[in-house]
């Protein structure tokens, strides 16, 4: 799989996820947004994105230490955006 998950991303369909080899996901929402789930560079840690247009009180994106949390807010964000 390519280093940027964005090269694979415009094939996928929704509800569709890929996996990498060091467990970074990424996927289509059910309402086609791309989300992913990508280890820190920075600090350890892992970050959550969606590329969903901001609403107050819905965010869109998390950063953790906990790979447990991570993997939970990537299967939320992939049902409810």
């Amino acid at each position: 799989m390519a280093d940027n998950p964005n090269n694979n991303a415009s094939a996928l369909q929704p509800g569709q996820v890929e996996s990498r080899d060091n467990g970074e996901r990424f996927g289509r929402s059910a309402s086609g947004c791309l989300v992913q789930l990508r280890r820190r560079v920075s600090e350890p840690g892992f970050v959550v994105t969606v590329d969903a247009e901001r609403r107050p009180g819905v965010p869109t994106e998390l950063i953790t230490h906990e790979w447990a949390s991570a993997n939970a807010a990537f299967d939320r964000f992939m049902r409810e955006f």
